[in-house]
């Protein structure tokens, strides 16, 4: 019998945990919080060790289809407990559904909030035969240090009792101690870190009446020099707005009042529609600044560690400002579970593999995802500064050399409608073959602004309501 021993029972953790059972894994999941999330009825709390799951979050279409295609009883319970979807019809101009296209269900998204997403998971692991729950906090790793390479075996935990298994993997999220066990143990870890100083705001609210229209895909943005402002559309009428600011902005700081919070978003141009329909459901919550973080477990061509793998924020951590952070979660948990089913794959070949994912897929979306955090922190500092605000971050990642850029394909996809499908499916991550990168796609793209009017290049950027910074002062006078 083969046995795992999963730390962290969150959302990635428990999909790690189900797909394991399912193919004949006896689970071992660790967690000390589950009361938190897995119970019938949560509450709007965050918790210790993953306090962002109170923050907004916008579901990609991965998400979606991991669940679709892996876990389809659990999409059908997030259906059942009031969660709609989001077609790729909805999303887009209506002039380019044209009847819709085979695969266009495939970019569908979930309009979720996560403490739904939690519930459901937490009530599939408790009905799942093959795991057993340990509601406990892991103290350490277990490892055979005999051989010439270390090989985890299992976790000890705070009663001094201790989880054997076969495999470990950690799921604890991006607070995991995994990574400072194997530091403790003279295991050095090679990981790539982009610091990012974004700060964010969330409240939750009630959708009342009729939702206005979202004005990009899935989510409802507005950028201005000191802030971003995003809102994603939850479960049961229910919306999330988070307001993305610098860290060193002293000014924005008193957004954690929710007062502050309401008078901003009430301010906000192009905003009016969604502030009529919004009733506040809750307090402000804050997340503080957060670095991109990926790690590995594989240098020089050689697992540091046997037996041992990362998903989920353990493995790969993103600030949330383009909603990845679970669709990565998933594809990694989906990932090392089809190779896990390949028996005949020892310990060294089975990590080496999951590496070469990661690098091939993983490291891609994860690039692109940090450098529109890394972006906006120096558009934020600028804003702060009263300087020029910088250019976007590419949105798609693309070769060098390449013969077309990523604002290329952005403007030939407003154009062309495979172009648009494309795009869709390489910015909702369902692109690991980056078809996006084809020569196919580049050659449709340049034929398309071939035949287009010159572009007539940025318009200038606004200067009066809150992109005036004196008046997002006089906004927040009174909640000094």
């Amino acid at each position: 019998m083969r046995t795992v021993a999963v730390l962290g029972g969150s959302a990635v953790g428990s999909v790690t945990a189900l797909l394991l059972a399912r193919t004949g894994w006896q689970v071992t999941l660790v967690d000390d919080e589950f009361d938190l999330f897995s119970t019938p009825s949560p509450q709007l709390r965050a918790r210790p060790g993953a306090p962002h799951t109170v923050q907004a979050h916008g579901f990609m279409a991965r998400t979606l289809h991991e669940l679709t295609t892996r876990l389809p009883d659990v999409r059908q319970a997030l259906l059942d407990a009031g969660a709609p979807l989001i077609t790729f019809a909805s999303m887009v101009p209506p002039h380019w559904v044209d009847g819709g296209r085979p695969g266009d269900e495939q970019l569908d998204c979930l309009r979720v909030r996560r403490l739904t997403l939690d519930r459901v998971l937490g009530e599939a692991v408790a009905g799942q035969s093959g795991i057993r729950r340990v509601d406990s906090r892991a103290t350490g790793l277990l490892l055979d240090e005999s051989g010439p390479v270390p090989t985890a075996t299992g976790l000890g935990l705070e009663d001094g009792s201790s989880v054997t298994a076969g495999l470990v993997i950690d799921a604890g999220g991006r607070r995991s101690p995994i990574s400072r066990w194997l530091a403790d143990a003279g295991i050095v870890q090679p990981q790539r870190v982009d610091p990012c100083e974004v700060i964010y705001y969330t409240r939750h609210h009630r959708v009342v009446g009729d939702a206005p229209r979202l004005n990009a895909g899935f989510a409802q943005i507005h950028q201005f020099p000191s802030f971003i402002s995003l809102l994603f559309l939850g479960d049961n009428d229910t919306g999330m707005l988070a307001m993305s600011t610098h860290g060193k902005d002293p000014l924005l700081k008193r957004l954690r009042h929710d007062a502050a919070f309401s008078a901003v978003m009430a301010a906000m141009p192009g905003f009016e529609e969604w502030a009529v329909a919004l009733d506040p459901i809750g307090s402000v919550f804050c997340l503080g600044a957060l670095d991109n973080r990926m790690r590995f477990l594989v240098r020089d061509g050689r697992p540091v560690v046997r037996g041992l793998h990362q998903v989920g924020d353990a493995l790969c951590m993103t600030n949330p400002t383009r909603g990845r952070g679970l669709s990565m979660g998933l594809a990694a948990a989906g990932a090392l579970c089809d190779l896990l089913g390949d028996e005949s794959l020892d310990p060294d070949d089975l990590a080496l593999a999951y590496d070469a994912w990661q690098q091939r897929v993983l490291a891609i979306y994860y690039r692109e995802t940090a450098a529109s955090d890394v972006t906006l922190d120096r558009q934020l500092r600028a804003g702060l500064a009263g300087q020029a605000i910088p250019r976007n971050a590419p949105g798609i990642e693309l070769p060098e050399g390449h013969p077309v850029t990523s604002e290329d394909l952005d403007r030939a996809a407003d154009a062309d409608p495979d172009l648009l499908r494309a795009t869709f499916r390489a910015t909702m991550l369902l692109d690991d073959e980056r078809v996006i990168a084809s020569e196919r796609v580049a050659a449709r793209t340049r034929a398309v602004l071939d035949a287009l009017p010159p572009s007539p290049g940025r318009p200038p950027p606004p200067t009066d309501g809150l992109h005036d910074r004196s008046v997002l002062e006089a906004v927040l006078a009174p909640y000094a």
